[in-house]
């Protein structure tokens, strides 16, 4: 009896643990995502800026 509820005990803690693990690198995974599509987002709007320049210039 007493080694079924140690048994419980630690499967369930281990299940938690690997939830909390789980959704941690959700949440990092979703931050770096972020991250990456702002410098994405600059490299954009630069190229955007850089064709304008050159349509003003008369070269495209």
């Amino acid at each position: 009896m007493e080694l079924t509820f140690i048994f419980t005990v630690a499967l369930t803690t281990t299940m938690i643990v690997v939830m909390l693990v789980l959704i941690a690198i959700i949440i990092y995974q979703r931050w770096r995502i972020g991250e990456q599509n702002v410098f994405i987002e600059r490299f954009i709007r630069q190229n955007e800026e850089m064709r304008e320049k050159l349509r003003k210039a008369g070269i495209v």
